[in-house]
């Protein structure tokens, strides 16, 4: 089982080991424009399988939602497990605890 990361671990990790890091979005990418952590790659849940291919085994992958209550992290942290992946993180509280921890989000830029 994924272990649960925290939003000071998160922003610590992405602080100090960034390019070791995958921050995976996996809500839809109308919420992802709206608004997601800084850093984070958008990879909806049911294309992450797909997409996880092309990620290295020792690379550190968290993976996050909307909220605490939302399910899609805790399948993909699974998904990614099940493909073999050791170093899976699942954000707990998603965009919403990373906000209430003061941190700041960002959204997708529109052309």
């Amino acid at each position: 089982m994924a272990r649960l990361m925290s939003s000071t671990e998160l922003a610590q990790r992405l602080e100090e080991d960034r390019e070791n890091l995958i921050l995976s979005d996996v809500r839809d990418p109308n919420e992802f424009s709206k608004e997601h952590i800084p850093g984070a790659i958008n990879i909806p849940l049911e294309k992450l399988g797909e997409k996880a291919k092309d990620f290295k085994k020792s690379q550190r992958i968290v993976v996050y939602g909307e909220t605490h209550t939302d399910e899609a992290s805790n399948k993909a942290a699974e998904m990614l497990e099940q493909m073999g992946f050791r170093k899976v993180s699942d954000f707990d509280g998603g965009v919403y605890a990373w906000k209430q921890a003061g941190y700041l989000t960002t959204e997708t830029e529109s052309n």
